[in-house]
């Protein structure tokens, strides 16, 4: 058997049920983790993540590696799970697991791993390769980006029985994450705002010094989902202590229709209802489209009978 990622004497090879133990330490701070809840209690997740280890890796869809050092130490392991998606019937490859143990990193074997995965999706005529990964594990992100993987959608969770289980002020999305905006992000938004083409007044209302102030403000702010630290989608809120209001959403072009303006939206209507606001709006120009369905998507209802009129004593206002 040939020296796997180029390291003399380690090795590749399929998962034996003898191993399941030692599989399942190595990838409880990963896989297990991320398919837990955050207050599990170590050994009762330990437990179920052997459970679920001894009922899927060995079933007909599932193929299971191990690297092996020259030591018989398992370095990293690969859980790939073969599944038909249902809507498109096309033939999916997913990444369950892909793990590498701490004193092993920094060696190559993680991109080998990720390469082998590819191979194998290939081979078995799969259409995509696909896998799920914390937005705030930076390290892992990179490594997908560099071997061709993008992020192809979000995936968002809302905890009905304990909001605590995530963290806060925090949504941990699939390509980004969602914070609330500061002052240091006044940059960052004036190249969104350029970017998405939408018109503001940096010597007028959008001048850096307002802008902090409203930032600096109890009931005002903003929200931005962030790649990495890149500012991609954003927000902002005012609030006048009876009503409130969501204004200046933008978001980046080539990160529309993913889900993200949905998430600064939710995250501002969160914002807003904890202040105590009973009604919380919007005003759209009538011929932005796509902003008004998406406001309607996320539960806004126009008012026809409602004339919008302003009085501006400065054009940068």
């Amino acid at each position: 058997m040939r020296d796997f990622a180029g390291l003399v004497g380690f090795t590749l090879r399929e998962l034996l049920p003898g191993d399941v133990h030692d599989f399942v330490e190595v990838g409880l701070p990963t896989c297990a983790f991320m398919h837990g809840r955050p207050d599990t209690p170590p050994d009762r997740l330990r437990r179920d993540f052997a459970s679920f280890v001894r009922d899927y890796a060995f079933d007909g869809e599932s193929e299971v590696y191990i690297v092996e050092s020259p030591e018989h130490i398992i370095a990293a392991q690969l859980w790939l799970h073969r599944t038909r998606n249902r809507f498109n019937r096309l033939d999916e490859l997913w990444i369950w697991d892909i793990t590498v143990r701490e004193e092993f990193q920094r060696r190559g074997i993680g991109r080998s791993l990720m390469e082998f995965a590819r191979f194998r999706a290939e081979s078995k005529n799969c259409a995509e390769l696909w896998l799920l990964v914390s937005s705030k594990n930076s390290r892992a992100v990179r490594l997908y980006e560099s071997v061709g993987m993008s992020a192809a959608g979000l995936l968002m969770a809302l905890s009905l029985n304990n909001p605590s289980d995530f963290e806060k002020p925090f949504i941990a999305l699939k390509s980004a994450v969602v914070r609330p905006l500061t002052g240091g992000d006044i940059h960052s938004l004036y190249e969104l705002w350029t970017s998405a083409g939408l018109p503001f007044r940096p010597h007028g209302r959008d001048r850096e010094d307002r802008l902090s102030t409203h930032f600096s403000q109890p009931m005002s702010g903003g929200w931005g989902a962030f790649n990495r630290d890149s500012l991609i989608a954003a927000a902002l809120v005012s609030f006048d202590r009876r009503k409130g209001y969501i204004e200046r959403l933008a978001t980046r072009p080539e990160h529309r229709r993913t889900g993200l303006a949905k998430a600064v939206i939710a995250a501002c209507k969160q914002t807003l209802t904890e202040a105590g606001a009973l009604v919380i709006s919007a005003l759209i120009e009538s011929d932005n489209v796509a902003s008004r369905s998406l406001f309607e998507c996320c539960g806004f209802v126009n008012e026809p009978s409602l004339c919008y009129y302003s009085c501006r004593e400065n054009s940068d206002c």
